[in-house]
């Protein structure tokens, strides 16, 4: 009988440490989930943040945030989903990789609960902490890893670009994302024409594009939609023209602004001293520019009449009959639609500021007040001979090259603004560079850059932006 009782007895003991344990790690027990994983990222699940877990703190970029933000905030994050059956459940806040909760009965086990005692050891993927760098509330700039769209631009053709009917069009399209660029779509006047997985991102290099060939007269809109890894996207439309001359080969209707006082320089018709302190754009301050030879151009106003430097020893005024050496300028690019604007006596047109003061021609370099936004001039840009398309050659070599030794070389006919941008094939913007402005000649350029920034061979595509003009150079790292 004594027997019978001690094995009953055990048998007790066995059944209630079994049911113990059978209701401590019962995967259906919401208390015992503080975390699951989902799309390869760890995800808060505490309604409650119990034990004092919501109260603990992650440093994120220096800074230290409670964990119930910080669950807050990945509630947003572009991948994040309410927790399901079948996924993972953790004991502790992030997927076994801590904080942990310190409940006196939970402590010792971060791993899985529904795993029983063997779940133990079980850690988990991370929060994305890339993704809550980048966010405002924890101090980022939410550049890269976060719900920003491509940057997209269009290198070819450019916005108000003017062509001869009947017109057929090439489109080279820029597109760049840290998180990658997954694909970029083409539209005219909102007409879907074809999608580029891979860069660079071209359209009708080949005539291959029926929507693209053959335009009658008329004005089309040019739509480019990129979409990164992660979903977002990013549009950019331009303009062009269509129509029976191409827009010969001058740029009408072109506006000249101060930059750094955001006013229009006027003609003044001709009657007195040009000034720069107009705030909208009438017949006066519109301008025709045409090529002038050797790399110059001449600037005509709506009077009929040419823009002369006065050699610098005046005011500049818009009054002149023809053509002469004091009404030549040479256009010095300065990125985008920004410019210098140089006399024939080797000085910089300057804007004086705006007010009241005439414009003048004397200045020896270029500073805030040299510099202006001339708008429009891109329906000529392929037939002026400006330094705007000097001639250039761009070269990379040695090519296959090893990460340590790639040098690009460079020849302007003119000094001019260049940058170069390195990108992978999924899109991925991996090197941007400022050149600065390149002397005329021939400029080498090793590539420092590379070495520090390129992990893995492959085939990268280098952007070369000489002033106005992409080259696309292929770069294979062995």
């Amino acid at each position: 009988m004594k027997r019978k009782l001690a094995i009953l007895t055990l048998f007790i003991a066995v059944f209630s440490v079994g049911s113990l344990f059978s209701q401590q790690w019962n995967p259906r027990h919401p208390g015992w989930t503080d975390s699951f994983s989902a799309n390869g990222f760890c995800w808060c699940n505490s309604s409650n943040f119990d034990h004092g877990i919501g109260t603990k703190t992650v440093a994120i970029n220096g800074a230290s945030y409670t964990i119930i933000d910080i669950c807050d905030e990945l509630k947003k994050h572009p991948l994040f989903r309410a927790f399901q059956n079948g996924d993972a459940p953790y004991n502790d806040i992030q997927c076994g990789n801590g904080p942990a909760n310190d409940a006196p009965d939970e402590t010792g086990c971060p791993g899985r609960t529904d795993l029983g005692p063997s779940g133990c050891n079980q850690i988990g993927p991370k929060w994305d902490m890339n993704w809550l760098k980048s966010r405002p509330r924890f101090g980022g700039d939410s550049g890269g890893g976060d719900n920003n769209g491509p940057d997209i631009s269009f290198n070819k053709p450019l916005n108000n670009a003017s062509f001869q009917a009947p017109a057929t069009i090439s489109v080279n399209v820029k597109a760049t994302d840290n998180d990658g660029v997954n694909n970029v779509k083409l539209f005219i006047n909102d007409i879907f024409i074809r999608q580029e997985n891979v860069n660079p991102y071209e359209w009708n290099q080949n005539n291959q594009d029926e929507k693209l060939t053959n335009l009658s007269i008329g004005r089309y809109t040019l739509k480019a939609e990129a979409t990164d890894k992660k979903g977002n996207t990013t549009t950019k439309t331009i303009t062009i023209m269509v129509g029976d001359n191409g827009g010969g080969n001058n740029a009408e209707g072109v506006t000249i602004k101060g930059q750094s006082i955001t006013t229009f320089v006027s003609s003044e018709g001709g009657s007195r001293s040009m000034r720069a302190n107009r705030t909208e754009a009438g017949a006066d301050e519109r301008f025709t520019i045409a090529s002038a030879g050797n790399g110059t151009v001449s600037i005509k106003g709506s009077n009929g009449k040419y823009v002369s430097s006065e050699n610098g020893n005046k005011g500049m005024n818009c009054n002149r009959n023809a053509v002469g050496a004091w009404e030549k300028f040479t256009l010095e690019s300065l990125g985008g639609d920004l410019y210098a604007i140089k006399g024939n006596n080797g000085k910089y047109v300057s804007h004086n500021n705006g007010g009241n003061k005439a414009i003048f021609c004397d200045r020896n370099a270029i500073g805030s007040w040299e510099k202006f936004i001339i708008t429009g001039l891109a329906t000529a840009r392929n037939n002026l001979d400006t330094r705007t398309v000097s001639t250039q050659h761009v070269s990379l070599y040695p090519n296959p090259a090893t990460k340590d030794n790639v040098r690009l070389k460079i020849y302007a006919r003119y000094d001019v603004r260049s940058f170069i941008e390195i990108i992978d094939l999924n899109g991925t913007l991996i090197i941007k560079k400022d050149l600065g402005v390149l002397k005329a000649g021939t400029t080498v350029i090793d590539m420092k850059e590379v070495r520090n920034k390129i992990d893995q061979a492959g085939l990268y595509l280098v952007n070369v932006i000489v002033g106005e003009k992409t080259t696309v150079k292929q770069m294979i790292i062995k």
